[in-house]
């Protein structure tokens, strides 16, 4: 049943009424082309079936048109059923806390599973607590969910169809709300990572039934890079915060914090603390990434479309930068370092960085 509901916002649906027959037959055709190359013997024999009822106002054993039409109909949306199931959009019910449902994206499939939903106290809407699996072994850096929430899918009476043209079902698909909200917390490699949205819902029923779809905007290939350098996930870094970043390298996983911008000629000095929690000093090392303005909240009662809007604002204004630090990172400890970044202090309040270690030492063997 879900099944057929996934495939609703792809299809435009015919009009019931006030066509003519020509547009009907057109808009048929047309949608027949769009399917998928594996069902081109099924498609050439809708077409047949187009080009007789274009020849004839019946099929010889005095069938209407319009019973045609509805035959045509029907074996169309039982070839999309059959053979156009991308599984590009996952459903989720607050009913339903086990397992997770699947998203299809260009950069391969991902899990989301719901964890709960909470008041959005201060604000408008709900919390959907969710956490998404990310299967492959791409980092994504920034992403866009999207889909549609509302009450569950109504029951219909013995015998009816769940199909795109039935009037109940089509009613309802008019009542869901759509949404978009842009993440900008990275998804790490082969591991679920929490994340949270917000939906604009004014009850909890409206939250029966949720759809997502994944759009992937910035993704980094893990691994070692093209010049030798190693780089794996983003470590998201407020100026002056207490909280440490994780920097995760292909050597392991290093802890970071930035503090005290100083202008320093032609940009901003700013101290690093690295904690190195392995066995080996790391002899030369650089941070790459971008700096900026922190990354904007959400105010309370602003509109979704305002804040999405100030949050692409915000992304374009990042600027690149790849900063040498200025000392070794010993073993089993803190260590304190600095980075020269291109910018004013007033522009460097945040970063959005990467690790790239270049030379590390290990210690001599202990005699026996």
């Amino acid at each position: 049943m879900l099944y057929l509901l996934r495939i609703f916002p792809a299809i435009t649906l015919f009009a019931l009424c006030g066509c003519i027959d020509t547009e009907r037959l057109d808009r048929l055709e047309a949608d027949i082309r769009a399917i998928k190359s594996d069902t081109r013997d099924a498609v050439e024999t809708l077409r047949a079936e187009i080009d007789a009822a274009n020849l004839k106002q019946d099929d010889g054993a005095g069938t209407p048109i319009e019973s045609r039409f509805d035959h045509l109909e029907k074996k169309f949306s039982e070839l999309l059923e059959k053979y156009d199931d991308r599984g590009d959009m996952a459903y989720l019910s607050r009913n339903n806390l086990n397992g997770h449902a699947t998203m299809q994206t260009d950069h391969g499939s991902f899990l989301v599973r719901l964890e709960g939903i909470d008041l959005n106290v201060g604000g408008q809407g709900f919390n959907v607590h969710l956490s998404i699996g990310n299967t492959t072994g791409v980092s994504i850096q920034q992403f866009v969910l999207k889909g549609d929430f509302g009450s569950g899918v109504p029951v219909l009476s013995p015998g009816q169809d769940y199909s795109l043209y039935n009037k109940q079902i089509d009613e309802w698909q008019r009542t869901l709300t759509p949404f978009e909200v842009m993440v900008t917390k990275p998804l790490k490699p082969m591991s679920w990572t929490p994340i949270d949205v917000v939906l604009e819902a004014s009850s909890r029923d409206d939250l029966d039934l949720m759809r997502f779809a994944m759009v992937v905007q910035n993704a980094h290939l893990e691994g070692i890079s093209a010049s030798g350098s190693s780089g794996d996930s983003y470590a998201h870094l407020e100026i002056d915060s207490n909280a440490a970043g994780v920097l995760k390298t292909d050597y392991g996983a290093f802890l970071v914090v930035a503090r005290d911008p100083e202008a320093a000629g032609v940009g901003t000095r700013v101290k690093i603390d690295l904690g190195n929690p392995y066995g080996f000093t790391v002899n030369q090392c650089r941070l790459v990434g971008d700096f900026g303005q922190p990354i904007p909240k959400r105010g309370v009662g602003e509109p979704q479309a305002k804040f999405l809007a100030r949050l692409d604002e915000w992304t374009s204004s990042l600027k690149p930068f790849s900063a040498q630090i200025d000392s070794k990172i010993s073993s089993f400890r803190w260590n304190e370092a600095s980075v020269l970044i291109p910018g004013a202090p007033g522009e460097v309040k945040f970063l959005r960085a990467q690790l790239r270690i270049e030379n590390v030492t290990l210690p001599h063997a202990t005699d026996r």
